[in-house]
């Protein structure tokens, strides 16, 4: 017989996922042709709220922080510090990103450069992605990779003696990552920022409630070797990015002049997206080099975004097909031209961060975002799923329900649906065994 226990659980997940998203908004965007434009774009809003350092000092004398972004970006400097938690949960709550710096002091940097992973996996076929032209090189020598990541003189070229742009794909396999990689995958898991969240056991990762007999959802960790760019795209878990290595490329031994025109070039990229007086003091004062930049927007605004590439697709003669979507695709990069324009026309503006070696950067789930890499760098990503952001998951599992049946996000690969029950069944069984009262309402036969 079914208990006054699962009857509790089974309403609140039923409560959880039907609760409607956003009502339709006429005003922003054409008549709904597909799934991906039934829900409207909400109102206008600020990217986040400032926040000036005199006040959460006062809050938080003992964490030892930043605000980036014109006090929108909370930057945490001590990736250990054990007072970190209340002020990131604070800010996380908002479904607003969160940066952490340092994180590549307590890593063991021999494990993270492009002449280990040459060495001991050089002779190792892998798929190359060209990043020009979105092709895919199939079964290279991964040395043909490493050598020309930090040195151009040694990149491959294309027919027309172009070096080429390139980025590792999938490699390793998150799934073999711990046997592929064992040091490196205990040197991560032991220092990762927030361990209640980014630990697969954390007591906030949602996912660590699954029974051991439930096939693990995959959440990494994930490594992105590039020197390229990621198209604009989002996740349906949470995610923290760890900034392992930045490579300035040069053309030679002894060719210095190159390595510092590009980090010139970086610096200046960065400059015109970051505005901020933090930001600044960073690239120019304290000398860090920026490995990638990023754009992050609030989850709340995709569709804002969605409304606009598709915008941009008819004025290029474009068909909009129903079961596809410019997100999910990762078929766009917003420069700067087109930035300029989501703000001015859909009012979305979201967050440029500059990546540094050693910075984690956390994505909240469903939160579109781009990487332009401004040098050669090896990023490590962890996924995972936290409470505050479990209604997003819930509603990105049902949206990518309606994308093509080869379409890589059609699956739903994360068990949203499992993990929340797990987690309030969990919850409820602690609730229980505390109250004197409902011990009485456990399963009966």
């Amino acid at each position: 017989m079914t208990s006054t226990f699962e009857d509790i659980i089974a309403t609140v997940v039923e409560q959880h996922i039907a609760e409607p998203r956003i009502k339709p908004d006429r005003s922003l965007q054409k008549p709904s042709r597909g799934p991906f434009n039934m829900f409207k774009s909400p109102p206008a809003i600020q990217t986040g709220s400032k926040n000036t350092l005199t006040e959460s000092s006062f809050l938080y004398p003992d964490v030892p922080h930043s605000w980036l972004c014109d006090g929108k970006l909370l930057r945490l400097h001590e990736p250990s510090n054990k007072g970190n938690f209340k002020i990131f949960q604070e800010q996380w709550g908002k479904g607003v990103p969160v940066l952490v710096s340092n994180v590549q002091k307590q890593l063991k940097s021999s494990l993270w450069n492009p002449r280990y992973f040459s060495k001991q996996f050089g002779n190792i076929e892998n798929d190359l992605v060209d990043c020009r032209k979105g092709t895919v090189i199939q079964g290279a020598p991964m040395k043909d990779f490493w050598d020309g990541f930090e040195d151009l003189t040694n990149r491959l070229e294309t027919k027309q003696g172009q070096s080429m742009i390139l980025k590792l794909k999938d490699w390793p396999p998150a799934e073999d990552f711990s046997e592929i990689l064992p040091e490196h995958f205990e040197d991560l898991m032991g220092n990762l920022p927030l361990p209640e969240y980014t630990r697969r056991d954390g007591v906030l990762n949602l996912s660590s409630r699954l029974p051991d007999f439930f096939v693990k959802p995959d959440l990494g960790p994930k490594m992105y070797n590039a020197y390229g760019t990621t198209n604009l795209h989002l996740d349906i878990s949470d995610a923290v990015n760890v900034m392992v290595h930045v490579g300035i490329p040069h053309g030679g031994q002894k060719d210095d002049d190159k390595a510092d025109a590009l980090i010139s070039e970086a610096v200046e990229a960065v400059q015109q997206r970051c505005k901020d007086e933090q930001t600044r003091q960073r690239l120019i004062e304290d000398k860090e080099t920026p490995g990638a930049l990023w754009h992050i927007f609030r989850a709340r605004d995709a569709p804002r975004i969605r409304s606009f590439l598709n915008k941009l697709s008819e004025e290029q003669g474009e068909q909009i097909l129903l079961d596809h979507d410019p997100i999910h695709d990762q078929s766009w990069y917003l420069d700067e031209e087109k930035l300029a324009r989501l703000k001015e026309e859909y009012k979305v503006e979201g967050w440029a961060i500059a990546q540094c070696l050693g910075d984690a950067v956390f994505i909240p789930a469903g939160a579109p975002h781009q990487v332009r890499n401004l040098h050669s760098c090896i990023k490590v990503a962890e996924d995972f799923v936290s409470p505050e952001h479990i209604k997003e998951c819930v509603y990105l599992t049902d949206e990518f329900r309606h994308l093509s049946n080869t379409h890589s996000n059609h699956e739903d690969k994360l068990q949203i649906k499992n993990i929340l029950y797990h987690a309030i069944k969990d919850a409820i069984g602690v609730l229980m065994s505390h109250d004197p009262l409902l011990q009485g309402t456990g399963e009966t036969t």
